[in-house]
């Protein structure tokens, strides 16, 4: 065995996921409070959903809390160990699909090669531990690897790969979204925020003053402005244009509606403005994107 994993640069296009491993540990929900897993090295890439859990998670130096609905992500190099009760869905996985493993007799318990360590923006920034505000589309993802792991069919490879990249897209996706990242932290004004962004979408084709959204909040304006921007990186006024820019683009491929129409739709009544920002952002003039993006 190696002491460590290779390390290599791999392009987002060159991820081509196999799956070495699928299976529900449903067992631990009924083992005693700490009882210990083997400890071992992780030497593929491993991902986890909780599905029920009072226990903790070691993943090298640190010990995590984990609840029911999150995400675990281990990479190959690592060491772990799980201390229950919980239960959940496994998935290993061979990133770039050439480490020639056998599914049908992996067993990560038994030593054997690391796979390269993929040095890769996309995973490099997914968390050891992940806690997504809905967990749907995961129970999906999860189940439907497993249904098709012990029920394979001639075309199951094509619809793992499909599912596990589909896996991989979104937790980066919400391990990227500034309101998942910081719901810990900033716990208590976790619901606050959705409720503003809601709010912000239902009302975009008028206008929304930081007045109007900070009594949503029952926190004055000058410090729902500092939470806001604190929570998603952006101020209020910012990402309300970022809001407004996104329903553009929308209508402007979906529908037939003229750009001056779209412009107050979105909640500009300046149509000069709405075509100056629009541009601005996207580096292309309402009318340019539109016939970029449809057939005529």
């Amino acid at each position: 065995m190696k002491v460590k994993p290779n390390t290599i640069n791999v392009l987002d296009e060159n991820l081509s996921p196999r799956l070495l491993k699928s299976f529900l540990f449903s067992q631990g929900k009924t083992l005693p409070q700490g009882y210990r897993l083997k400890e071992r090295h992780v030497f593929d890439y491993e991902f986890e959903l909780i599905t029920y859990s009072k226990g903790t998670m070691i993943i090298n130096d640190t010990q995590y809390v984990i609840n029911e609905g999150d995400i675990i992500f281990r990479k190959p190099g690592q060491f772990t160990q799980g201390i229950m009760p919980y239960s959940c869905y496994f998935v290993c996985i061979d990133m770039l699909g050439n480490t020639h493993k056998d599914p049908l007799t992996y067993d990560f318990y038994i030593d054997q090669e690391y796979q390269n360590y993929c040095i890769n923006p996309i995973l490099e920034s997914l968390p050891p531990v992940l806690h997504p505000s809905r967990n749907e589309k995961y129970h999906f993802l999860f189940d439907s690897i497993l249904k098709e792991f012990i029920n394979p069919t001639e075309g199951s490879y094509i619809i793992l790969k499909s599912y596990i990249l589909n896996l991989i897209y979104q937790l980066f996706h919400d391990a990227n979204d500034p309101l998942i990242k910081n719901s810990v932290p900033l716990s208590s004004h976790y619901n606050i925020i959705k409720r503003v962004i809601n709010y912000i979408d239902k009302n975009i084709d008028h206008k929304i003053s930081l007045s109007d959204i900070s009594k949503l909040s029952d926190l004055s304006p000058n410090h729902f402005h500092r939470i806001f921007t604190q929570t998603m990186g952006l101020t209020p006024n910012v990402f309300i244009t970022k809001m407004r820019i996104e329903k553009a683009k929308d209508l402007l491929i979906r529908t037939n509606h003229t750009i001056s129409e779209i412009s107050i739709m979105c909640g500009f009544e300046n149509i000069p403005y709405f075509s100056y920002l629009f541009k601005r952002h996207i580096h292309l003039s309402p009318g340019e994107f539109r016939k970029r993006h449809s057939y005529f």
